[in-house]
């Protein structure tokens, strides 16, 4: 496997992190190749969004699949997806193979077309994109081997060579199980604005899919969802609608924003789960910034105004249909359009509250929070928390915030790991009552900094009250740490990426684990803590620490007196290639996470990207 260089962000990214006021000095996660995490989610999701650009440079989205499977890694960077699409009106699926179902292979010359994806579990709440040229397509038909019905359905066969690939974090993804079923697709308009039937799934619909592109260099796919109704339709002139949705806070990098900044035009299709219509639309695009935004859609600091230029409603599209689950705990309220006339806000409902009882600080910047819930604090090892300080930080739209300028669309609900072990199923480790659960944090932006300056107000074991309190929204995730029969696993963490390994220590059996975990000095009395609560961890850790001076250092001596074993530098590659390990579990930063990668090519890696 190759190193991964890190990509630098093109101009109109640039653009739009000084739009934002980002800061500069992150480094653009992207993967200039198929990467693992792609190669791994190919094979498992369940839905593939493409989208290309027409003859006259537009971009148009699509959404294919229903079955797990349909596509697959095919070596040297290569992709074929194979899947059943809809027959008739599917803008993508003419551009790239034709109207006709033949079978007939379409070759590209030189480059090829420029392809992009967007793999997604709507399920687990993953995702995965990519992008590249088309190699070669075909579009033909089968018989129907899902739905029994003994009907000829069409079928979409692609050859991509991948250039990119990226994992998304899971805010905003709303949940849905995917049937497959039998596209009967019917034309119902092809205009550039809506009629009736298209406005009700556009009032309905709680995610869309979006394409755009960097000229003839470069393009994205990706998702963009909220409650059922966050997209508005802003005016249905018969000369070209208007629909505009707001941009909530994401990654930063801006990669769609970055294409629309110049090239601004993007293509969409939102799609109906329950009924297999589809509403495929292409436009010119306006991003809208700050006092823009929020006179245009109150309460937004980002949004995105579409003008249409062509539009296709086909009704009965999709070959599956989905089964609505669990809505995102990210999602915002719906925001109104200034000519809609709702200014009032509408109130969240909370599952319960959690009250906080003690604050331990670890470090200077880590510290330990003990929160007691209203109910039972029913979660997973690996699992995250979802809480909500928006009662206590979002006062309103303001136009700057100098305390966070990375801060925007802020909804204040943060996801952090829990690091105390669940109490049901009975856990030898947990030291906690059945409604009470820790987190392990640093310090590292507002609602952090918040969260910092309050203590608890646990005076004794029986006091519960008159304290700071937050929303939860709930547990999720899936990254506990186990061991399959006589398996060998090794945990590879960095900093507070401890945590999700801690749930899972009463379960484990230490002869069969190793933890390697990188630190830097400062940090050293957290590691002593985790000690001090998992004594019989330190014969099985090997410690990684950075910043160490010359000089003995009490910390370091008191880890090795546990019997931990020390080392004063980086983690290298012989260290994290270790004999009869079956499975790496990684949680670290990016770049680390990347050459982890690239020195143990033929392992079985998991993680999951915490950037929520």
């Amino acid at each position: 496997m190759a190193f991964y260089q890190d990509m630098p962000f093109h101009d109109g990214e640039a653009e739009m992190h000084h739009a934002m006021r980002v800061p500069g000095g992150f480094d653009n996660p992207t993967v200039p190749a198929l990467s693992p995490q792609l190669a791994n989610h190919l094979q498992i999701a369940p839905m593939i969004a493409i989208g290309t650009v027409d003859k006259q440079a537009r971009p148009w989205t699509t959404l294919w699949g229903g079955e797990a499977g349909l596509a697959r890694s095919l070596g040297g960077g290569f992709v074929g997806i194979r899947t059943p699409v809809t027959g008739k009106h599917d803008p993508v699926v003419e551009e790239l193979v034709g109207k006709d179902a033949t079978g007939e292979v379409v070759r590209e010359q030189g480059k090829g077309r420029m392809v992009s994806g967007l793999t997604i579990d709507l399920e687990t709440r993953k995702r995965v994109k990519m992008y590249g040229r088309m190699v070669a397509g075909a579009l033909s038909t089968r018989e129907d081997e899902v739905t029994g019905h003994n009907e000829t359905a069409a079928e979409v066969q692609l050859v991509l060579k991948i250039e990119q690939s990226l994992g998304n974090c899971p805010k905003y993804l709303n949940s849905k199980h995917i049937v497959p079923t039998f596209s009967r697709p019917e034309l119902v308009d092809d205009k550039p604005y809506f009629s009736q039937r298209a406005i009700q799934l556009l009032e309905k619909a709680d995610l869309f899919f979006v394409s755009s592109s960097h000229h003839d260099t470069d393009m994205d796919t990706n998702h963009r969802g909220g409650p059922p109704g966050f997209v508005r339709l802003a005016s249905n002139d018969p000369s070209g609608a208007v629909v505009c949705w707001p941009e909530y806070s994401g990654n930063r990098l801006y990669q769609t924003l970055g294409n629309l900044r110049v090239n601004p035009v993007a293509g969409l299709c939102i799609p109906n789960f329950d009924s297999g219509d589809m509403l495929y639309i292409t436009g010119n695009t306006e991003i809208l910034v700050g006092p823009d935004a929020h006179a245009f859609l109150p309460r937004s600091n980002l949004a995105v105004k579409l003008t249409i230029t062509a539009a296709r409603f086909v009704a009965g599209a999709l070959p599956f249909r989905g089964i609505e689950g669990a809505r995102s705990p990210y999602n915002p309220v719906v925001r109104h359009l200034t000519i809609e006339r709702k200014s009032a806000r509408p109130q969240d409902t909370e599952l319960q509250q959690a009250a906080l009882l003690s604050q331990t600080k670890l470090t200077l910047t880590v510290s330990r929070f003990k929160f007691s819930l209203e109910n039972a604090a029913t979660y997973k090892p690996g699992q995250y928390v979802t809480l909500d300080f928006s009662n206590h930080l979002d006062f309103g739209y303001s136009h700057m915030r100098n305390d966070d300028p990375r801060s925007l669309n802020d909804d204040f609900v943060r996801t952090f790991t829990v690091s105390s072990a669940p109490g049901s199923p009975p856990d030898p480790v947990r030291r906690l009552k059945d409604d009470e659960c820790e987190i392990t944090i640093r310090k590292v932006g507002v609602v952090t900094d918040f969260l910092f300056k309050h203590e608890g107000s646990e005076k004794g074991s029986d006091s519960r009250g008159g304290g700071l309190e937050v929303g939860v929204k709930g547990f999720g995730g899936e990254f506990e740490v186990k061991q399959d029969d006589e398996e060998t696993v090794c945990f590879v963490g960095a900093g507070v990426g401890i945590t999700p390994l801690l749930p899972s220590l009463g379960s484990l059996e230490y002869s069969r684990l190793i933890v390697l975990w990188t630190i830097r000095i400062q940090d050293a009395s957290l590691a002593l803590d985790v000690l001090d609560q998992h004594p019989q961890l330190a014969r099985h850790l090997e410690l990684f620490i950075t910043g160490v001076g010359d000089e003995p250092n009490p910390d370091v001596e008191k880890l090795r007196g546990l019997g931990a074993t020390v080392h004063l530098r980086r983690l290298q590659k012989a260290d994290s290639m270790r004999e009869g390990v079956g499975r790496y579990y990684l949680c670290t930063a990016v770049p680390l996470r990347k050459q982890l990668e690239e020195w143990l090519p033929h392992k079985e890696l998991v993680f999951e990207d915490f950037n929520f």
